[in-house]
């Protein structure tokens, strides 16, 4: 077998590095003189390909080329960090045209959108004389540089997001994040496409020139009254113009138009920033989540290097339902929530009976996300045992951090069911509201990795800086260690 593997960047020296790399490979895997001339325009046309469509006026992007042959056939692969792209070839659906051109001269050529992890093309050719030994050769790449502020003509204009739009919101997102965005999917156009399909998405986005400038998304969640509002990013040239604001507008009032009960958003605590355009929209926090966004989520201009640890969201609602709330208050943590029911403009009312049939428990994980999310729904006997196992389950599996969610409508002994999680090292998060089945849960959570931040917690408004108070002690009174 012979291999080689080349790191280039888009400063222009690529193509004459990766045809100098082409010439050592072929004479060292002993190929004909036929063969070497279609290997060049062959690995030739992917890198160029990939610098042009990945990087586009940056000269800092890295791409990555592998060369290898064994057996008669030439492997290549051309792997880069830049903007997202639809997978394509095979039963992926049509390649670009310039890719189509060089699938005529090979085989399998492939485009591949791997998310957080970039693009991949792959592709290969038929190099009989294909024999020899293994080379490597490397090129070190040097740091992306900040794109430079654009002039504007007309204001941007926002519109409801449609399917064709996927691929700008994915690479809006690079622009904003590169590949470190909490929520990897977004990546992908063609899970962005799914969703935007199926309605789970309704996306309103900012165009200027043809151009996605701006994106703020509405997500639903089936046989819930609440949706999540976010993936809020406005590229960096355009910041400052206002368009943040009218984008959120955008969406509360679709989100009114929908009947939704309430909408939430999960503000990080590294800046104050998207906590402040939270609020200044109605939003009111009700529970800090700590560890929720893993330590590689950056944003370009905001935050400088990434952070190291997991930090915490804060979450908040803006409710439009705000009839009284028929829930039932644990004795340990009855004044969290019925402050936290009052910032938020709602009233805990007495429940009606509680239902003695159900779960128990249920469980869910976000592996992408290192996170674990547990639901007590019921308690009855035998509840201290599954909700036991359920919890060391989600733990066993590496998740950095688990959520406890405490159905305030439907458990019947809450003291019990806080007890038990209490004894399982479960601390206080806060309330969430209008979520499955319309209900609200008391929300605890643990820590499951000590690369979760508790001191640079970044809480803007006087009751946020409480709440962060009241989860620290509870979590030294539940885990005094």
């Amino acid at each position: 077998m012979s291999r080689v593997k080349v790191t280039v960047t888009s400063d222009g020296s690529a193509p004459e590095l990766v045809n100098a790399v082409v010439l050592a490979f072929a004479a060292t895997a002993g190929l004909a003189e036929h063969e070497t001339r279609a290997l060049r325009a062959f690995v030739a046309g992917l890198p160029r390909f990939t610098l042009e469509q990945a990087y586009p006026d940056d000269p800092w992007g890295e791409v990555e080329v592998m060369l290898e042959a064994a057996n008669g056939v030439g492997y290549v692969e051309v792997h880069d960090w830049g903007l997202p792209l639809t997978s394509a070839g095979g039963d992926l659906g049509p390649l670009p045209p310039p890719l189509a051109a060089l699938a005529a001269e090979a085989e399998d050529l492939r485009l591949i959108n791997l998310g957080a992890e970039g693009k991949r093309l792959t592709g290969r050719l038929r190099l009989p004389s294909a024999a020899g030994l293994a080379a490597t050769h490397d090129v070190e790449a040097r740091p992306r540089r900040r794109s430079g502020a654009r002039e504007l003509g007309d204001a941007p204009e926002l519109r409801e997001a449609a399917v064709e739009d996927a691929e700008g919101i994915a690479q809006l997102l690079y622009e904003n994040y590169h590949l470190s965005y909490v929520h990897p999917d977004f990546y992908r156009p063609r899970y962005v496409i799914a969703e935007l399909a199926a309605r789970r998405l309704l996306s309103t986005v900012a165009v200027h020139d043809g151009q996605i400038v701006g994106h703020h998304a509405l997500m639903r969640v089936p046989n819930e009254l609440s949706a999540e509002t976010g993936v809020a990013v406005v590229h960096s040239a355009y910041r400052g113009l206002g368009l943040f604001g009218r984008l959120s507008q955008a969406t509360v009032a679709r989100a009114r138009k929908l009947g939704l009960a309430a909408i939430f958003g999960d503000a990080v605590t590294i800046h104050p920033f998207s906590q402040r355009a939270e609020r200044a929209h109605g939003y009111r926090e009700s529970a800090l989540m700590l560890g929720t966004v893993p330590a590689r989520v950056t944003m370009r201009d905001l935050g400088g290097e990434e952070p190291g640890r997991r930090t915490a969201v804060l979450r908040s609602y803006l409710a439009f339902d705000e009839s009284p709330r028929e829930v039932g208050l644990p004795a340990a943590y009855r004044g969290a929530l019925e402050l936290g029911y009052e910032h938020l403009g709602l009233v805990a009312g007495p429940r009606r009976q509680v239902p003695g049939d159900g779960e128990i428990v249920t469980t869910s994980d976000d592996s992408v996300r290192g996170l674990g999310f547990l639901r007590v729904r019921r308690w009855r006997d035998g509840a201290i045992d599954e909700v036991t196992h359920a919890a060391r389950l989600l733990l066993s599996h590496h998740a950095d951090v688990v959520y406890a969610d405490v159905d305030l409508h439907d458990v019947a002994d809450l003291d019990a069911a806080v007890s038990c999680l209490n004894e399982l090292g479960f601390f206080l998060a806060g309330v969430v509201v209008h979520g499955p089945e319309g209900n609200d849960h008391l929300r605890l959570q643990r820590l499951n990795s000590e690369a979760v931040e508790l001191e640079a917690i970044v809480c803007d408004s006087p009751f946020a800086q409480e709440l962060k108070a009241r989860v620290l002690d509870d979590r030294a009174r539940v885990d005094p260690s």
